[in-house]
């Protein structure tokens, strides 16, 4: 991790497997994610580019299914959008 990343971990109910992500500041609107899940945090991180605005979606969906964070919504969408 680095300071040009943003930890984000999603944890709490839910079928789905906890989730960490680092994600970087946006370059135009883009995003880049290493991932791990809580089935495997051992292996290697899945690694994509995802456009802000889905990164934010993924975080509003886990909250409306009452899931955890470790950053408040508010941090995620001011380090996405710098608002």
């Amino acid at each position: 991790m680095s300071a040009e990343e943003l930890p984000l971990f999603i944890m709490g109910p839910g079928p789905e497997p906890e989730r960490l992500m680092l994600l970087s500041r946006p370059r135009e609107g883009r995003v880049q994610v290493r991932e791990w899940t809580g089935h495997d945090w051992s292996s290697v991180p899945h690694q994509r580019s995802a456009l802000a605005e889905e990164i934010l979606g993924e975080v509003e969906r886990a909250v409306q299914n009452g899931r955890r964070l470790n950053q408040s919504p508010m941090v995620v969408r001011q380090w996405l959008f710098g608002r």
